[in-house]
């Protein structure tokens, strides 16, 4: 068969299973949280694989509801413990806030506008995701207005006009949030930025609650950090000739007086840099030696073109015929070039390193400036401190890193993430290109981060499930009104740092490095070039199929590693060190393990390709409390 007739497009349904409806039993039924209502429902659903053309396809039921599209079939079966299970998602299921474009099939692909309604017959529908996932359904079993009934209800509940339609302000399950601070300083106290202050050692600096109750500046949290010389009546002043009322706030500092410094740029409207300077010069005092600091321009990229290149990273990630991918991968590399994407993480991280080195090697203060000061400000401020300091490099200390640089400092992530649609919001994936770039330094590092791969794939997809209050507001003093019920009904902060409420702790597991070194407290000195950076592979290529390595890849080279550090902890715990023998048996049998590690593949948690079908593998290898503390490196140190 040639080329033109294998890629034609044709599908047939003559060999399709009778017209009745999909049986379905209890451990194959779309589940659904407490709050979430069914929208619209569609039976005898066809479900294809991406890039098969329709030779692969599932018989299901599709179901859109207030917080989901899930897509339930008979005829697949659930492999336990080959891939990472999410409570409150199945594994054909994604939240409603992960949509990022929805596309009517046919003779013609034609990408449906939100808030327009369908009045012909849909056939075929392709759901693309904004962690590059996409769904390809066919309706021609279905009933006469199934698809058009479909396609209306996403285009109408994924992209909503208002934040109170969004499924937190509805879910009533339960929740406990007393884990969640053995996982992240959450900065929502004045106690909290007191702490950081004096971790870092930091002098002349002071903590001002001139922004209480947010009379300052709404979009920052209730406490800066600003130099001793500095009263309250100079910034209640000064915050007025700042975008966003963001005058400079100290983030970050070292105990040699050398701080790090986050600003906006002046209005347009002012000309005049004296209040401006004002302030630069009481920065400048704060320094023990006087030093002037010294000022990054955060200018570029902006939101605007971090999105542009994000769509063509996109596009070239998410091919929906094997001829559009063939073509694709002829000329790759190319085409990764156009998007431009890489050069945006290599200019994050040039101005990374540029901040580090003024820090570290020349104790100056380094100040970062951009537009409105929350954006590119929290990227580069996140990774210098990331490079400087190590405890940012454990997995408390990142958490902390966001709730601190991103969440409480007003990053708009209801914008950027596209939350809420409206003309006026300019959506951009700013938070991927930070995880793009910290995803660099641990592939140059991979001892120096307790962080994981597979973290950073996970905590992309979880910013986008509307359920978790810390990538849902623009700012904390709407997540304040929130909780209040000034938007609407009174929602319940669930932070998404409480991994347990989404994964078992299997999963959690995979969020370690089990090579990390805990010992290692220094400076890193990363390349920010462009011939040093890497594709992201695992976040961006793991739905293609014909790009997994069945039965090999680096998963294997991971798991093997656990493996090595269980049976090292196991002779750990089990050693009389009195007479140098083992107290308690070796019953682990490692070619059975060994077995079950090589049949795992190359995108794995995240594939369900995998060979291995219902094999406790992670029951036996990982054990999230312990590896939080331990590796294969620094378990014979204690």
């Amino acid at each position: 068969m040639n080329d033109k007739k294998e890629n034609s497009g044709f599908k047939s349904y003559l060999d399709e299973p009778g017209l009745e409806n999909v049986i379905l039993d209890d451990s194959q039924r779309t589940k659904f949280l407490d709050g979430e209502t069914v929208v619209m429902e569609a039976q005898k659903v066809l479900m294809y694989t991406p890039l098969t053309e329709g030779i692969k396809k599932t018989r299901g039921v599709l179901t859109v509801t207030t917080f989901k599209l899930s897509f339930a079939s008979a005829e697949e079966t659930d492999p336990a413990n080959c891939y990472q299970q999410n409570f409150l998602l199945g594994v054909n299921d994604v939240c409603l806030s992960l949509i990022d474009s929805i596309y009517q099939n046919g003779d013609k692909k034609k990408k449906l506008v939100p808030g327009h309604n369908i009045s012909g017959k849909v056939k075929e529908l392709l759901i693309v995701c904004k962690n590059m996932k996409y769904f390809e359904f066919s309706f021609i079993l279905s009933s006469k207005d199934s698809g058009k009934n479909i396609a209306n209800a996403l285009l109408h509940h994924v992209y909503p006009k208002r934040h109170q339609l969004l499924f937190a302000y509805d879910c009533k399950e339960p929740h406990d949030d007393r884990a969640i601070f053995k996982e992240a300083r959450l900065f929502h106290t004045i106690q909290d930025w007191e702490k950081e202050l004096q971790r870092t050692g930091c002098q002349n600096w002071r903590l001002s609650q001139v922004n209480r109750d947010f009379q300052t500046s709404p979009l920052l949290f209730e406490v800066f950090i600003v130099p001793q010389s500095v009263t309250d009546g100079i910034i209640i002043e000064a915050v007025e000739k700042f975008r966003n009322r963001f005058c400079p706030l100290w983030v970050w500092g070292t105990a040699k007086g050398a701080a790090l410094v986050r600003m906006a740029d002046l209005l347009p409207t002012i000309t005049d840099r004296t209040e401006e300077n004002k302030l630069l010069e009481h920065i400048r005092k704060s320094h023990p030696e006087k030093k002037p600091p010294h000022i990054i321009d955060l200018s570029t990229p902006n939101p605007k073109e971090i999105q542009s290149s994000y769509l063509k990273l996109r596009d070239l990630c998410t091919p929906d015929t094997p001829s559009k991918f063939k073509q694709q991968d002829f000329k790759f590399y190319a085409l990764l070039d156009s998007t431009k994407w890489l050069n945006h993480v290599a200019t994050c991280l040039s101005k990374a390193v540029e901040a580090a080195k003024k820090i570290d090697k020349e104790n100056c203060t380094v100040v970062l400036q951009e537009g409105d000061g929350q954006d590119l400000n929290c990227v580069v401020s996140s990774l210098t401190q990331i490079i400087l300091d190590s405890h940012f490099r454990t997995k408390y200390g990142f958490q902390s890193l966001i709730q601190k640089d991103w969440v409480m400092l007003g990053h708009p992530f209801a914008n950027r993430l596209g939350h809420i649609l409206s003309k006026k919001l300019e959506q951009s994936p700013v938070f991927l290109l930070f995880l793009d770039c910290v995803w660099q330094l641990i592939q140059q590092y991979p001892t120096a981060f307790q962080i994981s791969d597979t973290y950073l794939t996970t905590l992309w997809d979880s910013a986008h499930i509307s359920l978790f209050e810390t990538f849902l507001f623009n700012c904390h003093h709407q997540r304040i009104l929130a909780t209040m019920g000034s938007l609407g009904p009174q929602i319940v902060l669930r932070s998404i740092w409480d991994w347990r409420e989404q994964f078992y702790d299997r999963d959690i597991a995979l969020f370690c490095n089990p090579l990390y070194d805990d010992s290692f407290k220094g400076t890193l000195d990363p390349s920010p070039k462009l011939y040093n950076l890497e594709v992201w592979g695992q976040c961006y290529f793991r739905w293609i199929s014909d790009l997994e390595i069945r039965k090999g890849g680096k998963p294997q080279i991971d798991l093997f590693t656990r493996y090595l550090v269980s049976e090292i902890m196991h002779i750990h715990f089990n050693l009389d060190l009195s007479n140098g023998k083992l107290s308690g048996k070796m019953n682990r049998n490692k070619d059975e393990y060994m077995d079950l590690i090589q049949k795992v593949n190359s995108f794995y948690p995240f594939s369900h390709n995998n060979a291995l079908v219902n094999n406790p593998i992670n029951n036996v290898l990982l054990t999230g409390d312990t590896l939080d503390s331990q590796s294969i490196l620094n378990l014979n140190n204690e």
